[in-house]
């Protein structure tokens, strides 16, 4: 399967890159502590220095507000860069992984997952005032996020190195947040009626599995070592790296040399998590090259060139007849 090659931009090496609801996407920089907001088709709409002191930094971008958190201080400005509060505190590096992440919503409120207390906050991103804060089942580790396309709803995932993440699911309902587990290591995404979500495998939990909302039941599971193109190696592994581009597909990463420099793209049905495509970028694609997605049937990819691209699905996936799918 050929992607469509939407565009592409340069850009000073990246850290990472999430979807910016309302904007875009957000990409940090790894060389300084600097960002770059792209809209949907990725022309700049602004680069900015973060304004913290440490270089390293987790980020978030809304229509209104761009926010940064680093172990000392959580910072929000405005787009033109204009700092609008700063709240300090003090987060110890007690081993890897330890990092502070934000997330913006589209109701105007920052997210921000503290790894010491492991503790979710909540904070009115205009004004800075704290809403509430709760505290998780997890540990120290790294949190990363997913909005359910409710609107109201936010995913999260908090990895915790060799130790089995967990994922979260909360929201604000009378200034207090709320929210419950969701089973499967890594939540990684949502089908756009908000009712399935994407696991992905760690560890002992070594399968990728399409789970409802509601319970966190299997709907469909199947094991990293099953997952296989028609031209696939067993002894290339399936990499933690993937995401849930459209409703019908996900789309994994399978490395294809001994040091796992190199990897394959694959698409699977989400139906049945089975094979349906190769992706054939014409492109060598590196180590974690899957960036970013709109859910909506485009993804971004990255590389060491520091070039971003931005693909999506053609019309046609592949040779099956339509309607197979629903049969598998």
């Amino acid at each position: 399967m050929r992607p469509v090659m939407i565009a592409d931009v340069a850009l000073p090496p990246v850290r990472s890159i999430s979807q910016a609801a309302g904007v875009g996407w957000l990409v940090t920089h790894a060389a300084e502590s600097s960002a770059t907001v792209l809209d949907a088709g990725l022309r700049i709409v602004t680069r900015f220095d973060a304004p913290v002191r440490a270089q390293r930094f987790m980020a978030s971008a809304g229509q209104r507000h761009l926010a940064a958190v680093t172990l000392d201080e959580l910072v929000v400005c405005d787009h033109l860069g204009q700092v609008l509060w700063r709240r300090e505190h003090s987060i110890p590096r007690a081993g890897l992984p330890c990092t502070p992440n934000c997330h913006l919503d589209a109701q105007g409120v920052l997210w921000v997952y503290l790894p010491t207390g492991d503790e979710l906050v909540a904070y009115d991103a205009a004004t800075g005032a704290e809403l509430d804060r709760a505290r998780l089942d997890s540990s120290v580790g790294a949190a990363y996020f997913f909005p359910h396309p409710d609107g109201e709803r936010l995913g999260l995932h908090v990895g915790m190195g060799q130790d089995a993440p967990l994922s979260h699911l909360a929201w604000l309902a009378g200034g207090r947040i709320h929210g419950r587990d969701l089973p499967g290591p890594f939540l990684n995404g949502f089908t756009s009626a908000g009712d399935r979500y994407l696991a992905l495998p760690h560890g002992d939990v070594a399968e990728i599995a399409m789970r409802t909302v509601s319970t966190g039941a299997i709907v469909v599971a199947r094991g990293s070592t099953e997952i296989e193109g028609r031209t696939g190696d067993s002894d290339h592994r399936l990499m933690e790296a993937a995401a849930l581009v459209s409703d019908d597909f996900v789309l994994v990463a399978v490395n294809t040399d001994d040091d796992g420099d190199f990897e394959r793209h694959l698409l699977l049905s989400t139906r049945s998590l089975r094979w349906q495509a190769d992706v054939d970028y014409d492109l060598d694609m590196t180590q974690n090259a899957i960036a970013a997605t709109d859910g909506q049937g485009r993804w971004l990819t990255r590389g060491p060139d520091a070039t971003v691209r931005l693909w999506q699905l053609p019309d046609r996936v592949t040779d099956e007849i339509p309607g197979q799918l629903d049969l598998w």
